[in-house]
């Protein structure tokens, strides 16, 4: 079994643009994270043909994958700062890159940051965070490397 916590989340903070290539810098978002969770959000047709017996016939058609992360408000680390400095931008301002390592594979897309959370919680607790990240397009997949 792999625990989540061996899997990694970059998020874009800086990028430089040269021939109209985005390069991007990766700040590892974990400190503060209890919770990471990956959702494909895909899209299905289904039909029913005369000759499946009234059982259905699936296609994935479209997904719109996004990550859920959850956790404590770490003030100070750059992707946690990063992220929480985009809580009231909008538009091409909440764009970024993501990566992911997890089961073997790294993971890139553009990104768009969303839901923002930076405070909040019990009158003893660390203030909350979390975001959800949208990929933007078509992931690329490739061999797992680290950082």
């Amino acid at each position: 079994m792999n625990a989540n916590w061996a899997n990694e989340l970059w998020i874009g903070t800086e990028s430089s643009t040269s021939n109209n290539t985005t390069t991007w810098t990766y700040s590892k978002l974990c400190k503060g994270i209890e919770s990471m969770e990956f959702s494909p959000n895909e899209q299905n047709q289904q039909y029913f043909f005369l000759c499946g017996g009234g059982f259905a016939h699936n296609e994935v058609t479209g997904a719109a994958p996004q990550i859920i992360v959850s956790g404590r408000r770490i003030a100070g680390d750059t992707a946690q700062d990063y992220i929480v400095g985009k809580q009231f931008a909008l538009g091409d301002d909440r764009k970024t890159s993501v990566k992911i390592v997890a089961e073997g594979k790294q993971i890139i897309c553009d990104a768009t940051i969303g839901d923002v959370t930076s405070f909040g919680g019990q009158t003893l607790d660390v203030n909350a965070f979390g975001c959800t990240i949208y990929f933007n397009g078509t992931p690329t997949v490739s061999s797992a490397t680290s950082g």
